[in-house]
């Protein structure tokens, strides 16, 4: 088996961690752990809230991986005992935000192999396959964040100046922007009609102006609750509802190469190799910088970060 990784952070020139952790124990399981960075900008002990999250289910997968029965355990028994290590972690920090993770895991079952994926991070099997997620709370956040940012572009010259505002709008509400003066109420107005038209949300239209006038930093609410559109499952600590873990099982002799991947890479490879993610990434930022078009997502790139940070595990020469 041939094993390649790379774990970049977002920030360009800084050796600032970012909020992604991969797992590598040969023999026994693989993965990506890809923390929600903070809104508030959580940190404890000198980490990211979303990094502590990250670090500590991808400690607590590993020393599951070392129990001799965990491979034949229900995906939600599993799923329960992450949840309790991390609650167990973070709970007595009483913070406002409860810190949460995505996870997408290999686990080496002798003859086969086993795919647990919970959130937005990925696999790919015989680069063509793909075991993904993705959640519609992003869509709403994505394009909320796309058209207050195509607003500052016609009023600020800096493109990073426009990127930290409309991140600022997105991540803190769109109330605190027109308190601030960043943006106009009757614009914001406007903003949240067309997101709730694009998403076909009138139903549940209230729901989605709440949201973006709060901002990513009440999203929280919606992590392992049940009741409306907006709701996903996460490794927060607490048990999910919705049953969104991916659970698959697939015959050693069947698969050729596994990537497994986090959301910091917007455009997948034709071939599995670390340089051919990294190629597609670079490609990617050339083509859309500010994730507006092609690549739209709830933050862009600047001079000084790139949109997410990005991990990819590839397992290949596996026959």
């Amino acid at each position: 088996m041939r094993i390649e990784v790379i774990n970049q952070s977002k920030y360009r020139h800084s050796l600032r961690p970012g909020d992604d952790v991969p797992l590598i124990l040969p023999g026994a399981v693989y993965g990506v752990f890809d923390g929600a960075t903070d809104a508030r900008g959580t940190r404890v002990d000198g980490i990211g809230a979303g990094r502590l999250a990250a670090e500590t289910v991808a400690r607590a997968m590993a020393r599951l991986a070392a129990e001799p029965d965990v491979r034949s355990w229900p995906a939600e028994r599993i799923v329960e005992h992450l949840s309790q290590a991390l609650a167990d972690r973070t709970a007595p920090l009483g913070l406002p935000i409860p810190p949460s993770t995505t996870m997408a895991v290999v686990l080496d079952c002798g003859s086969d192999w086993r795919f647990l994926l919970l959130g937005d991070s990925g696999i790919r099997l015989n680069g063509s396959e793909v075991l993904l997620r993705e959640k519609l709370i992003d869509t709403v956040s994505t394009l909320g964040r796309v058209a207050v940012f195509r607003d500052l572009a016609s009023r600020i010259a800096d493109p990073d100046d426009v990127e930290a505002a409309a991140r600022e709008a997105i991540l803190l509400g769109f109330d605190r922007a027109v308190e601030t003066g960043m943006m106009p109420r009757a614009r914001i107005e406007e903003i949240i009609t067309d997101v709730i038209r694009e998403t076909g949300l009138e139903k549940h239209a209230d729901l989605v102006e709440g949201f973006l006038r709060g901002g990513i930093q009440v999203q929280f609410h919606f992590g392992n609750a049940d009741g409306n559109p907006l709701c996903f499952d996460t490794l927060n600590g607490n048990r999910p509802l919705l049953g969104e873990t991916i659970d698959v099982t697939c015959p050693k002799a069947g698969l050729s190469s596994i990537e497994i991947f986090t959301d910091g890479y917007v455009a997948m490879p034709a071939h599995a190799s670390v340089a051919a993610w990294e190629a597609a990434f670079e490609a990617a930022e050339s083509q859309d910088f500010h994730k507006l078009d092609r690549y739209a997502g709830v933050k862009g790139s600047t001079s000084r970060e790139v949109f997410d940070d990005r991990t990819v595990i590839v397992m290949g020469d596996l026959q």
